[in-house]
């Protein structure tokens, strides 16, 4: 029972799914679906991505523990052809506009000492350590115990003898957290907290629910000095001059993805204006209807289409218009690809496993295949190549950053656009590349 913050939500999808459609070698079907719009400023965040479940002959074998070589790589893939995950037929349902001199802002990042010094600060935080203390506990003390909980007048209860949690940090609430202060080890306490209609409880908004807590211990987190120790324990740097030019050239590098990102989405919204749809394979349609209704499922669980409505809070006819622009996307890329002869060999998939899987904590290309899929990967490579053709012919303005007129929103749970998630993971990994 976790708080259902947007940023938690994002977070979940981007490490856990990276979705799309079967789209390789889609033939016409005797149906076309009525022409569609352009797409609007939503639909540019919308990704055209590969179906994560690739099929049998195309799963990748699971590697062996020798150390990763471009050869044992090579070896341990099946042999591919990336253009067949392209809509082969795309043509019949796209006409290409003109994607020249496209006006596009580019924000630009100054990094500065207080940055500096802050991304330092978390990572001291980072490196802490959790002491067992014997005094009371404190705001972000961490608390260990058992925890039961029951709700009033519902058949929801449950004892978990592994709990813990750090006070300030909300997980269950404010109201929660403070009854944890001033508790010690060995301590129990009984209390009912009434969470509010519009509390981002996911299961506990409008009711009552009474808990009762064990505590086992308390500790609190020791945060290291900035000094010599500190250099020599967890940086690979001996003087804090080159600890801190590596901290700069790494927000320096985090601020150019940032600002790519960006601009790619805005292109991408800017393309899907400038081309027109006359229509999509059905099987297409379904495919990417599939996986987006999979997406939803990753929070309700094993719901059908009106359920999931009912629970996002969004008609059929939304659903229907997000997955419209997933498939108007991956039509406009495959078109574009196959109209300007933008290619991926083999040997430059191979690459792009090789580089990216490290950054999601993959031992070797041959695994990061295997958990995100081979199509779902393909489309992330053929969006960059798609995207690197309109930023490269882009009329760019750059656009210092203005603090000021930044500001930071968290979406209500009804908000949230599975569709333009799912186009979140797919650009993360392209803007690796």
């Amino acid at each position: 029972m976790k708080r259902k913050y947007a940023i938690f939500l994002l977070g979940t999808v981007l490490t856990l799914s990276l979705t799309g459609c079967q789209s390789s070698q889609t033939e016409d079907t005797d149906t076309k679906a009525p022409a569609t719009a352009a797409a609007d400023d939503s639909s540019a965040d919308s990704a055209a991505s590969a179906d994560s479940a690739a099929s049998e002959d195309q799963e990748a074998p699971e590697t062996s523990e020798e150390p990763e070589t471009e050869a044992v790589t090579e070896a341990s893939l099946a042999p591919i052809t990336p253009s067949d995950y392209l809509v082969s037929n795309a043509a019949d349902y796209v006409r290409l506009g003109s994607y020249d001199n496209i006006p596009l802002e580019v924000t630009t990042y100054e990094i500065t000492d207080d940055m500096i010094q802050s991304r330092i600060q978390e990572e001291l935080e980072y490196s802490a350590t959790e002491v067992e203390k014997k005094s009371a506990a404190q705001e972000d003390d961490i608390v260990y115990g058992t925890l039961s909980y029951s709700v009033k007048d519902e058949d929801d209860s449950d004892t978990m003898d592994d709990f813990f949690t750090t006070i300030g940090y909300e997980e269950y609430g404010a109201d929660f957290d403070s009854h944890l202060i001033g508790l010690s080890a060995g301590d129990s306490t009984s209390f009912s907290i009434d969470y509010p209609e519009d509390d981002m409880m996911i299961d506990w908004a409008g009711k009552t629910v009474d808990f009762t807590l064990e505590v086992t211990s308390v500790c609190e987190l020791q945060i290291p000095e900035y000094d010599e120790t500190f250099l020599q324990e967890y940086t690979d740097y001996d003087s804090k001059e080159e600890y801190e030019d590596s901290v700069r050239i790494d927000l320096e590098n985090e601020y150019d993805e940032i600002s790519y990102s960006d601009a790619i989405d805005t292109l991408i919204g800017y393309a899907l204006d400038r081309t027109e749809f006359t229509g999509y394979p059905q099987e297409l349609f379904d495919s990417c209807k599939e996986e987006t209704l999979e997406a939803y499922r990753m929070f309700v669980g094993d719901a059908t289409e009106e359920e999931i409505c009912e629970m996002f809070g969004i008609s059929t006819e939304d659903l229907d218009a997000d997955i419209v622009s997933t498939v108007n996307q991956q039509l406009l890329v495959s078109a574009y690809c196959l109209a300007n002869d933008i290619t991926v060999t083999e040997e430059e998939y191979i690459s792009f496993l090789e580089e990216n899987a490290p950054y999601y904590g993959e031992p070797d290309a041959a695994s990061f295949e295997t958990d995100y899929g081979r199509e779902s990967l393909v489309w992330a490579l053929y969006n960059s190549r798609f995207s690197d053709a309109l930023y490269e012919k882009a009329d760019i303005t750059e656009v210092p950053y203005d603090p000021d007129e930044f500001e930071t929103e968290l979406f209500e749970p009804d908000e949230l656009d599975i569709s333009e998630v799912e186009s979140e993971s797919i650009s993360e990994i392209s803007a690796d590349n």
